[in-house]
Parts: structure tokens; sequence; C-alpha cells
């Protein structure tokens, strides 16, 4: 990824996960954000009350990034967002689908090698690609709104803008498939990223039950519906365990586990689905060896036999977790606060940052991208004075 130049002009949590998830594996990200400042600096949480443009959310997606303020929507803020196209291989929008057709249109004018990655809920095309959307509307429309939660209550939206970032995820690998193909080809292409599609690709057995058995998959609270058990959350001493042991040996491992090889052998649990309609009755055979351990204790014998298991880990326990800090997977962004840490590179790559870059203050690199982009000094001191560009002195907080 080392020398890949990307133009980051998104401004929700899809596009932004996207261009970060770049940035972490080596490519040069310049965000591009409006020099009032993208929409993502104020969405909560807010580090501080006092700070009404400090968001957790942009510090977290934009680390690793470079900072341009520019309005773009004039004349002369186009231009200098054409110097900074020339310049770049893969530019990220989150745009409405008019907006986007329109801006591909212009920005690949002239350009055949790049590539334009256009995130957005539904795509490009057909009935809904103009609809607005939410984090809520995300999940609805996917079908997994539908199949969460109590099923004896209303459908219940997973935590967080969890859609967003999985479609965060289609697009980097969008971008990088047509990276891929521009090496044999040479050209550059648009790429329709719909979060809708991303997130109803996620499905695994669920559409199959309805094509081919015409049954809708149902809420099951903390089960794994219809087809697996023990896949599934189980109480012990000190708090819950997850317990995944869908295939045959996994179960048989986990009765002989539980001193319970009687059951391995009952026709009544002989398939994950048959188990999963006693559920009940299997957790409540499971329960005395379970509630008389602890997490730490149940999660390493299990381990022992071969079964997947694991602790339900609060979000204290989650940020001192040895395995993470093994992984050296925290990053700590100094400008906020001493012992503050965030998700750092989610993978390794030889060619990810050695050093962590916290997010950029309004129009930090300004000056420094537009002059790598052939900009002469008179020229971006124009644009200051007309208030098309917006720049802070120095590098990175």
């Amino acid at each position: 990824m080392s020398g890949l130049r990307v133009l980051d002009l998104s401004d929700n949590v899809s596009g932004a996960y996207a261009a970060r998830l770049l940035a972490t594996a080596g490519a040069q990200v310049t965000l591009v954000e409006p020099t009032a400042g993208s929409a993502l600096r104020s969405r909560p949480p807010l580090l501080t009350s006092l700070e009404p443009k400090r968001s957790a959310a942009f510090e977290y997606l934009s680390a690793w990034k470079r900072g341009v303020a520019l309005d773009w929507s004039t004349d002369a803020g186009w231009s200098a967002l054409e110097r900074l196209l020339d310049h770049s291989d893969v530019v990220i929008t989150t745009l409405s689908a008019d907006q986007a057709l329109a801006f591909d249109r212009r920005a690949r004018s002239g350009r055949p090698a790049l590539i334009h990655v256009a995130a957005t809920s539904y795509g490009l095309s057909g009935p809904w690609a103009g609809w607005r959307s939410s984090d809520l509307t995300d999940w609805a429309a996917s079908g997994y709104l539908y199949i969460t939660g109590d099923p004896l209550r209303e459908p219940l939206q997973g935590a967080g803008p969890w859609a967003s970032y999985v479609a965060g995820i289609a697009s980097a690998i969008g971008a990088m498939a047509a990276l891929h193909a521009r090496r044999s080809n040479g050209r550059g292409q648009l790429v329709d990223v719909g979060a809708m599609e991303v997130m109803a690709s996620a499905h695994q057995w669920s559409l199959v039950m309805w094509s081919h058995q015409g049954r809708i998959k149902h809420r099951a609270n903390n089960r794994h519906a219809e087809a697996h058990h023990p896949v599934s959350l189980m109480q012990v001493q000190d708090g819950w365990v997850c317990i995944a042991a869908p295939t045959q040996a996994q179960w048989v491992n986990l009765c002989v586990a539980l001193d319970l090889p009687e059951m391995a052998d009952d026709p009544r649990f002989a398939t994950a689905g048959l188990r999963f309609d006693v559920a009940e009755e299997i957790d409540g055979r499971f329960a005395p060896f379970l509630m008389a351990r602890n997490r730490t204790e149940v999660v390493e014998y299990l381990q022992g036999f071969h079964v997947p298991a694991s602790a339900v880990l609060s979000m204290d326990e989650m940020l001192k977790d040895p395995q993470l800090q093994a992984r050296a997977f925290w990053a700590y962004p100094e400008p906020l606060g001493e012992g503050v840490k965030m998700p750092g590179v989610p993978f390794v790559l030889p060619s990810s940052p050695d050093n962590f870059n916290s997010a950029p203050r309004l129009g930090a690199d300004t000056a420094q991208a537009l002059g790598e982009a052939g900009m002469a000094e008179d020229e971006i001191a124009a644009l200051v004075e007309e208030a098309v560009v917006a720049k802070a002195g120095g590098d990175h907080d």
C-alpha cells in the first residue's frame, strides 16, 4: 500500500472507516472536509461538553489521515480539488446517489486511472437509491433488525452504526479490487457500495430458509436460532460465557468435558437443530457444572477439550485484556489526554505505519497537500483570502 494516495471526501462512518483501513494498511490518506469542518466532528459522543466539535468518533475514524479544509462547491474550490484528484489513486465519497454520479462524471473525466468509491446506504441505482438513511434504517432494511432481540418483543437494533462499519470494510475491499484490476488494464472505475447489499450478503442460512423451506428466520434472544445449539450465552459463577459447539465433534467434546457422556449418545440431541428444540433442557443440565465455576475456569477447561468458549468481557475488562495488549492493538492519542486509548490497526502488515497519528486539526495539512499537488504559495494564499480553503499552522495535534 506504500505510495497509494487516497482522497477521503466522506462525511459519514462508512466512507471514513474505509479510508481509515487504507491508511492503516500504509496508504497516504488525505481527508478533505468543508472549511467549517466535517459533520463527523460533531457526531456524538463528544469528548467533552465544552468542545462541541471534538467527537470521539471523528478522532477514531480520522486517525492516520492528513487534513485539508476545502469548499469544493465553488469553481475555485473545484479547481483546487482537481489538483488533488490529479495526484490521487482513489477518492472516497458518501454523497447521495445523484450527487455521487454527477461527481463521478466530473472527477474521472480526463483521469482514466482514478478509482471512485461511492459508499451509500442503498447504492446508486434502483427505486431506493435516493432515500435517506440512518443507523437504524440500515439495520432494518437489511433484515437484521427483524431477527435481533427477544422473540416476544419488538425487533431490536444492534449496537451502534455496525452496518456502516461493515459497509466501510466492503468499500475498502472494493477499492483494493479496483486497484488490482487497474494493474492489468490501467483503468480506474466506479465502485458502487450499498450498505443494504453489504448487510444482506452477510446473512447465512436466513435466505435459504425462506427460498427452500418457506420459513422466516425469527428472533431467538441470545441463542442462535433454528439451526444450532449450544451457540449461546450461558451463566457462570461470576458472569457469562459464550459457548459455541455447533459441530458434532464439538458437541461430543462438550458432553465429555461436562461429565455428561450420555447426552452425546441421546438421539434427542443427535443434531444441532434437534438440540435447539430442547435448548432449555440442555442448558438446565449444563447449569450445575457452569454455576460452580467462574469464567476463567470454564473457558480454560472447555478450551482444553477443543470446545470454542470465551468469557463475556465488560468494556473495562476488554480494555485491559492481556491478549489485546500482547498484540499491541491499542493506540494512544496523546492530544486526547493521559491514559486515553483507541483501537489501533486491526491487522498486522509490514506496510502499516509504525507510529500513531492523531486525527488532524481542521486544515492542518491544507498548504502542504495543495503544494504537493503543484499549487504555488500565492495561489494557496489567494484561496485562503477568498475563504475557499482554511489552513492551520503546524502538523497534527
